[in-house]
Order: structure tokens, then C-alpha cells, then sequence
């Protein structure tokens, strides 16, 4: 039996638009289970970036250790909702680059797709998104506030043409709120351990849970779900640093494996630069100038008699 936690936020709309994201999105994080934060696969690894201060000793006791960071005791309980809401402030104030990827092995048909993401957030307002996922074309989105472009790369080609993205401000918040199924739905479900690792210089707050949401099983209604594993990493700064779960989808003749991963990376260092394949933005012309009615001249007879 895992710890339980706080109830979380009111309301289940949160969890619902979530649960779309399970499906007909993708994991992309690299933490391998057990050290702590790792390169991912198919990107070139980055420095874990020291964000906090090195001059203060890390304190020297575990309950000092879990005290130390934002919405975790001293006793290793968890306040979900305030750990949930410190990372969407954090990372809605800072520029990162999220990996987001999902792998399976074994089946067939669209469980098996696979999705890789990077997803590059600049303090400026500008966004850049590649997806290479499985069976399909790779495209990249570059978005600011003058507008957005999209390049994809196939076999037939590669071309880059206007697209719309719905902009939310602060834009950091749109891809922190990427893992909201993840910390909401599995911390509430309870958990089983948290402890403090050190990796790249940096603690972190390691959380497993071996319980299953139960949106996974109700997703996949056909399977039956075994071995699910899940582990979060937690800044000291209060936002998630990554999310790695796996489990396998079991039938009377299928077994697949599924593992999504999630890393938020260069948090505070990210910037993004104009591709050379978007066009320049063009300025808005000038708007018309009108004259101004106490300098136009006062009607006059001859002029009123022409207009008769």
C-alpha cells in the first residue's frame, strides 16, 4: 500500500484533458529508474543546469533533506496540489527545453506508435517544436508573437507554410502543464517512497509509486495492465524535473511494453532562434492619417452650391 496524499485541486476537468494528452500524445523524458536524471536517447545530452545557489552546504539529515524542498515534509509527505501549481509558476517564468517521448515493444496497430518531441521555450515568447514521431512526417513549429511556421520533412519534399498555435501567456505555461496527469493523477493515487538523490552536483526529490491510475487500465480496456512502475525527480526549486513510468499491456496472445518518459531541461538557459526557414516578419503599414476635423476649412457658399 503506497502513501496517499492531499486530494489535489477541485474539479476533474484537470485530469480529463489530461488523460487526452495519455492518449494521443507522447513521453519524453530521460531519467533511467533508480540514479537519477540521465541523457536521453536520441538528443544530445545538455549539462544538468546548476539553477540554485552552491555556496550553502546540503543539509545533513534525510527529514532536513525532504524539508528542504517546496511541498514535501520533513516526513516525506507530499502536497500535490501545491507541488503542482509550484510547477507551472516556476517553469511559466522561465525558458526550457522539454524531451517528451513514448516507446513500446511488442503488439501491433497504433499502441505501438512511437513519439519523440523536443520542445525548445525562450524567455522572449518564442517556441520551437520538432516532432519525429513513428509512421509519420517530422516537423518543426517555430512560433512568437508575430506569428508561426511550420516546416515538414518527408519523402515528398520540404516546405514551410503559415500555421495558427494558439498562444497562452506566459508561454511557458502551455508545455509545463505537459505532466499535469502525471503529478496530479499518480501522486494522489499514493506513493510509495520519497528520498533525496544527488545527480550532476544537484539533490533531487526521488518519488516512486508502483499504483496504478486508474485511467491507464480504462485507456487500454482491451489489455490488462502489469507492472507498472513509476518515478518522478523534483528540483529544489519546486518544479518537476522529470517523469519516467512503464507497464505492460497483457492479453490472452499480446504483451506490450510501454514507457514514457519526460525531461525538462536547460530550465533558465533555453534560447530560441529564428530558423533560417522562416521568412522575415513583415511590419504592419502605417496607419492612414486622417485629417483633423478643427483644421478642415468651414464650408463655404460656393462650395455648398456646387454640391446642389
Amino acid at each position: 500500500m503506497g502513501r496517499t496524499s492531499d486530494p489535489g485541486p477541485a474539479g476533474s476537468g484537470r485530469l480529463l484533458a489530461a488523460v487526452a494528452l495519455l492518449v494521443v500524445l507522447a513521453g519524453c523524458s530521460v531519467f533511467a529508474g533508480g540514479g537519477g536524471p540521465t541523457p536521453a536517447e536520441t538528443v544530445t545530452p545538455a549539462p544538468v543546469p546548476e539553477l540554485g545557489s552552491t555556496d550553502t552546504p546540503a543539509p545533513a539529515t534525510p527529514r532536513e533533506r525532504l524539508g528542504a524542498f517546496p511541498a514535501i515534509s520533513a516526513d516525506g509527505d507530499i502536497n500535490v496540489s501545491r507541488l503542482h501549481a509550484a510547477h507551472i509558476a516556476y517553469l511559466s517564468d522561465h525558458s526550457y527545453t522539454l524531451e517528451w517521448e513514448r516507446r513500446t515493444a511488442g503488439g501491433s496497430g497504433t499502441i505501438t506508435r512511437e513519439y519523440d518531441r523536443r520542445i525548445a521555450v525562450g524567455a522572449d515568447g518564442t517556441v520551437l517544436v520538432r516532432n519525429a514521431d513513428g509512421g509519420t512526417n517530422t516537423t518543426v513549429t517555430y512560433a512568437d508573437r508575430t506569428g508561426a511556421y511550420r516546416r515538414v520533412e518527408g519523402p515528398n519534399g520540404t516546405g514551410a507554410v503559415p500555421t495558427s498555435v494558439e498562444f497562452i501567456d506566459p508561454v511557458g505555461q502551455r508545455y509545463a502543464e505537459t505532466v499535469s496527469f502525471e503529478v496530479l493523477t499518480f501522486l494522489n493515487e499514493g506513493y510509495d517512497s520519497v528520498d533525496v538523490v544527488t545527480s550532476g552536483g544537484r539533490q533531487y526529490a526521488r518519488v516512486v509509486s508502483g499504483n496504478v491510475p486508474p485511467q491507464i487500465p480504462e485507456t487500454y480496456s482491451a489489455y490488462a495492465v502489469h507492472d507498472f512502475a513509476a518515478t518522478l525527480w523534483i528540483a529544489p526549486e519546486g518544479y518537476v524535473r522529470a517523469v519516467h513510468y512503464e507497464f505492460d499491456l497483457r492479453n490472452i496472445d499480446e504483451r506490450i511494453a510501454v514507457e514514457w518518459r519526460y525531461t525538462y531541461d536547460r530550465v533558465g538557459e533555453t534560447t530560441v532562434d529564428r530558423p533560417e526557414w522562416v521568412p522575415e516578419s513583415t511590419p504592419a503599414p502605417s496607419p492612414t492619417p486622417t485629417d483633423d476635423p478643427a483644421r478642415v476649412p468651414p464650408e463655404t457658399v460656393a462650395d455648398a452650391s456646387a454640391g446642389d
